[in-house]
């Protein structure tokens, strides 16, 4: 459980594990793929939007 009591499912870590693994820039979204056993399209799917914003930081 989380500090507010809910319950922690392994869909909830394995999210928090891409988007912490997208974000920190230590693993590109090719390599992730491999380690999660998922697809590229799947990652650019669903994080795409997380993608978009890190992009746009970069650029100032």
């Amino acid at each position: 459980e989380d500090h507010d009591g809910r319950r922690r499912t392994l869909y909830s870590l394995r999210h928090t594990y891409a988007t912490l693994a997208l974000v920190s820039g230590d693993v590109d979204i090719h390599t992730l793929s491999r380690q999660m056993g998922t697809s590229v399209t799947m990652l650019e799917r669903h994080y795409s939007k997380l993608t978009a914003t890190m992009a746009a930081a970069r650029l100032g």
